[in-house]
């Protein structure tokens, strides 16, 4: 929702500034009399905006791959994936899953605390998209999971907090509660 109101607004402001939406510039000629705008002209040019604007909005078309490691999450990490929308499985971003807390992401991991007290790593989104890995079986929620890593190929942590379904600001916090 955050990625589509930004699009939204960048969209409308790109708009206005070149004169699709709004007021014209002033000292410009309007009306049917200089033959400059006409109420179908200005039809054609919201039409237009208009489907900018939907076009901008439609989600990228991206895809993934659960490699055989991940039998038994499929799944939650397609649930995970969905939630992003344009997404295709087969070729792109190899998923990897473990049995173990992953030991060498050096990049935004995503922690969670341990019966014991532990900070262990949980997921891992390696260069925005060349490799996700996921210890599914340590978590509630594996797909919430799977969402927060592939949110990783355009997003980075929003805050320091636990993750949640609530908006993609939520999914992308820092931990796993």
């Amino acid at each position: 929702m955050y990625r589509l109101v930004m699009k939204l607004a960048i969209s409308v402001s790109a708009a206005v500034a070149l004169g699709v939406l709004g007021a014209p510039v002033a000292g410009a000629a309007t009306g049917a009399a200089t033959g400059a705008a006409t109420p179908a002209a200005a039809d054609t040019a919201k039409t237009t905006a208009t489907e900018r604007i939907a076009a901008e909005q439609a989600a990228p078309a991206w895809s993934y791959t659960i490699q055989p490691s991940c039998s038994g999450w499929a799944s939650p990490i397609r649930t995970g994936a969905n939630y992003w929308g344009g997404a295709s499985e087969g070729g792109g971003t190899p998923v990897e899953c473990q049995n173990s807390a992953i030991t060498d992401c050096g990049f935004e991991p995503i922690e969670m605390v341990t019966k014991d007290g532990r900070m262990i790593v949980v997921g891992c989104n390696y260069g925005m998209g060349q490799l996700i890995k996921l210890f599914p079986g340590a978590v509630n929620d594996p797909a919430l999971l799977a969402a927060h890593e592939f949110g990783h190929n355009w997003y980075g942590h929003s805050y320091n907090g636990c993750a949640s379904w609530a908006s993609p600001y939520d999914v992308m916090a820092t931990t796993m509660c």
